[in-house]
């Protein structure tokens, strides 16, 4: 399984939300790790739940959100150093395996 640093992570979201950061005036490039994209307008609540899933589809984990402050699941900085460190701890099983009895 290939490993993902921070820095994937990172260029990951605000390559995702490119778009709505810019409508905004911001240049991605110049984020600072506490940019929020819950309170900056760029996801609203049910953002999160896509956010999330889009994060376990492309690098195939299964975050476990609970372990994550509530607060900082929306800020970049936080949010991309705890997925890289997830890395190969949460992998999505695949679905064709059988459990051994």
């Amino acid at each position: 399984m290939k490993e993902y640093t921070e820095a994937d992570i990172r260029r990951f979201l605000l390559d995702k939300y490119r778009e709505p950061i810019e409508s905004i005036g911001l240049a991605r490039e110049a984020l600072a790790d506490d940019f929020d994209f819950l309170l900056s307008g760029v996801i609203d609540s049910f953002g999160i739940f896509e956010m999330i899933g889009a994060i376990e589809e492309k690098f195939q984990i299964k975050l476990d959100m609970a372990a994550l402050d509530a607060e900082q699941i929306t800020v970049v900085g936080p949010l991309a150093r705890y997925v890289a460190q997830q890395g190969g701890l949460g992998n999505i099983p695949d679905s064709r395996q059988q459990v051994a009895n």
